[in-house]
């Protein structure tokens, strides 16, 4: 807020009565904090604008059509949603990856000065496929600790089947939106390396040059530096677990790298 007091009068020469203004007391903001109180503020990261009625249908079903549900648009792509019930905040907070248009709405509870706060919609639930274990290896326990490269592990799942290229775990976690989605982990054992590949679920548009989320190719602004004989996109669809719409990216530039066929030694 001093900032933008800063910028107004860096550009206008301002009057006595708009230098004056008002002064707010505690008891002024009082309802509107308590109202706020009861609310998720939910931010879509993409570079397509969300329209407003689409978001809330989206919301209104996904969510499982929650009592008095209301909903105010804060700025492109951000969005406050007015949830009376407590049980049924948190169970949303908790839920998702929450996908609108193939765009991840990132959500958080509310607090003063959420919506300037970028870091606030900084992670985001993932389901995450982990492939290229060791049968042996396949536990809850394994799952955790490969999943300690991520933020926060919330699930660890085993699929009773893996169908033909074998069983698999599933993690949910929590994401880094700001850094490129990872392609696996190197896990060690018995000073044995083994390259561990990750594919996710119903993951939103990332970009297959540098592995963020938000944004294609085409309008991709991060250098990626890449050493001399290796492939220029260094991200595809190979980490998507299922097929669908995929990220837009350039025509006519094919994708040959299959991770899951290699296993890197150290």
């Amino acid at each position: 807020m001093a900032d933008e007091l800063e910028e107004v009068l860096k550009k206008f020469a301002l009057s006595n009565l708009e230098q004056d203004g008002a002064w707010l007391e505690l008891d002024d903001i009082g309802p509107g904090v308590n109202e706020c109180r009861n609310s998720i503020i939910g931010k879509i990261r993409g570079e397509k604008v969300a329209n407003f009625t689409g978001v809330k249908n989206f919301v209104t079903a996904a969510w499982g059509y929650p009592k008095e549900l209301n909903m105010a648009e804060l700025g492109p792509n951000l969005f406050q949603f007015f949830i009376p019930d407590e049980e049924s905040r948190l169970r949303i907070l908790k839920g998702g990856p929450w996908l609108i248009d193939n765009q991840i709405l990132v959500l958080n509870k509310w607090e003063v000065g959420i919506e300037e706060n970028t870091e606030a919609f900084r992670f985001a639930p993932l389901w995450v496929q982990v492939w290229n274990l060791p049968i042996h290896w396949i536990s809850k326990d394994v799952g955790k600790k490969i999943g300690k490269v991520f933020k926060e592990v919330k699930e660890v799942l085993i699929p009773h089947s893996g169908g033909k290229e074998g069983k698999h775990l599933k993690l949910l976690v929590s994401a880094d939106m700001t850094q490129p989605l990872l392609r696996g982990t190197a896990v060690k054992m018995n000073g044995v390396s083994k390259w561990i590949n990750f594919r996710y679920e119903r993951v939103p548009d990332f970009c297959y040059k540098c592995g963020i989320i938000g944004h294609s190719e085409r309008k991709c602004k991060n250098e990626v530096n890449i050493k001399k004989g290796q492939q220029e996109n260094q991200y595809g669809p190979w980490l998507r677990a299922q097929t669908g719409k995929v990220s837009p990216q350039k025509d006519g530039k094919p994708n040959s790298y299959h991770p899951d066929r290699q296993v890197w030694g150290f």
